[in-house]
Parts: structure tokens; C-alpha cells; sequence
């Protein structure tokens, strides 16, 4: 569990740092606001890495190998519901963009497959 969890937080660095870079690509092209709107989309995605690191890590802690799937189904109840009403407060705000918004989620979710796809866990790790 200590390895997921070491794990899930490199991938939660990786995906920060590859919003953070489109982000700040689109506030240097389009201004301020649709920079802010491609991290708050992003941050919407990133919340659901940075919850399965914790709870990686609690587990890691309290249970060791003890993890049932029904924590992860719970924690795949809680993405979901959060992910919907975070959208939809984000895409009803007049301070964001709504494409920088839906961008910004898309851009945290390539960078989280790509870290599987590209193998990146293996050239970028902890030791």
C-alpha cells in the first residue's frame, strides 16, 4: 500500500505540473481568466488523484493489506458525485470560461492516462 500510495502522489505531481504548464501556455495566450478556468477545471480532476493518495496512504497506515473494494467503490461514489457538483458550479460561474473549465479536465485526465501509457511511474519515481 505504501508504494500505491507513493505512486498515486508522483502521479498527482505529474498532473498538477501538466496543468499548471497548459494553464499558463493559455493565460500568456488568452489572459488571465481563461488560464484560471483551465486550472479550476483541472483541479475539479486533480481532487479525485489527491483523495485515492490519501486514502492509499490511510490504508497504508491503519489497514496494510486489509483494503476491501468496497472502499474503492466508495471512493468511486464520492468521485462522482463531486466531480458533477464541482462541474456544474464551475460551468454556471461567470468568473470561468466554460471551455478553459472543460479543457482544464481533459488536460488532467490525458496526463493521467498518459502516466500509465508512456510508463512515466518507471522514469520518474522516489527512491
Amino acid at each position: 500500500m505504501a508504494v500505491a500510495a507513493r505512486r498515486s502522489l508522483l502521479l498527482f505531481v505529474w498532473q498538477v505540473a501538466c496543468v499548471a504548464t497548459l494553464a499558463a501556455g493559455v493565460a500568456i495566450g488568452w489572459g488571465g481568466r481563461a488560464g484560471w478556468s483551465i486550472v479550476a477545471g483541472g483541479g475539479i480532476n486533480l481532487l479525485w488523484t489527491l483523495y485515492m493518495a490519501l486514502t492509499l496512504l490511510r490504508h497504508g497506515v491503519n489497514y496494510g493489506a486489509q483494503v476491501s473494494a468496497a472502499s474503492f467503490f466508495k471512493g468511486w461514489i464520492i468521485k462522482i458525485v463531486l466531480t458533477v457538483g464541482l462541474l456544474i458550479v464551475a460551468l454556471r460561474s461567470r468568473n470561468l470560461e466554460p471551455l478553459g473549465v472543460l479543457s482544464g479536465l481533459f488536460a488532467a485526465m490525458v496526463a493521467y492516462w498518459a502516466w500509465f501509457a508512456f510508463d512515466l511511474q518507471r522514469r520518474w519515481s522516489l527512491r
